[in-house]
């Protein structure tokens, strides 16, 4: 092997690392910043803007921390928020007492509808899906010790 093969050898290997490296540097995903807390209202609308300018990522962790849901929960509601499956705006809910909710949440318990009680007491605490699913397990086991 001739001295200029080796040297254009050299220089091709050099020029490939630093392509490959400015490549992998250049397609990074940017940090986003953090969310700021919202009302209701405003997060929704927040959340529309996000989907309709594709931002999904950022879609994404909004709808967690509004709904205080998990990534899975989420990034199906924000695709079908996108594909028009889902309505982007928040449905109004009406007004119930805490005994009329906690009655509800009972017989959907008694009922042995699970996942129909966690929403309810989701709706009506605010609670994360943990806390839920755990109060309303409580609430089973509770019921079930009753008789």
């Amino acid at each position: 092997m001739s001295p200029s093969f080796l040297v254009l050898l050299l220089i091709a290997v050099v020029m490939g690392a630093l392509v490959g490296f400015w490549l992998r540097s250049s397609n990074r995903e940017q940090p986003s910043e953090p969310l700021p807390q919202l009302s209701s209202e405003e997060g929704q609308k927040s959340l529309a803007e996000l989907i309709e300018s594709g931002q999904m990522i950022n879609a994404i962790k909004l709808y967690r921390q509004i709904h205080g849901c998990g990534l899975k929960e989420a990034k199906d509601a924000v695709e079908a928020m996108r594909d028009g499956r889902a309505r982007m705006e928040p449905l109004e809910r009406r007004e119930v007492s805490g005994s009329e909710s906690n009655d509800a949440i009972e017989r959907a318990v008694r009922d042995n509808n699970l996942i129909q009680a966690i929403k309810l007491y989701r709706d009506q605490h605010g609670v994360g899906l943990k806390e839920a699913k755990d109060a309303v397990e409580a609430m089973r086991a509770e019921l079930l010790r009753r008789g």
